[in-house]
């Protein structure tokens, strides 16, 4: 995505969605220390100084028009990523990922 964005986009757009991948991809990871968490928490500062860029550019839809609040509650959860890898460790053991596989090869198309 950046190399599509990158040089085309502002830069304050690029860093925003740059930083939600950052959050998005520090979050995998199995063994999570305070050095990540920092990392994390890092990211979505980042991202909250620059998100304004996106709705300003017109590039926050919904499913059929332009999006004019931050009211998302999957970004209200990443709020407390953080705080729940401190409490529980790596998030990857509460994703249902594994099992909505295996539901959709045996279940939904059966060999």
């Amino acid at each position: 995505i950046f190399g599509l964005i990158s040089g085309v986009a502002p830069h304050r757009f690029v860093i925003a969605i740059r930083a939600l991948m950052d959050v998005w991809y520090l979050a995998q990871c199995p063994a999570p220390d305070d050095d990540l968490l920092l990392s994390i928490n890092q990211s979505l500062l980042t991202f909250h100084e620059n998100k304004n860029v996106i709705m300003t550019l017109g590039a926050w839809m919904g499913a059929k028009k332009l999006i004019d609040n931050w009211f998302i509650p999957k970004l209200e959860l990443l709020q407390s990523i953080t705080s729940s890898m401190h409490k529980v460790g790596a998030l990857i053991q509460w994703s249902a990922d594994a099992t909505e596989h295996a539901h959709v090869s045996e279940i939904k198309d059966p060999a």
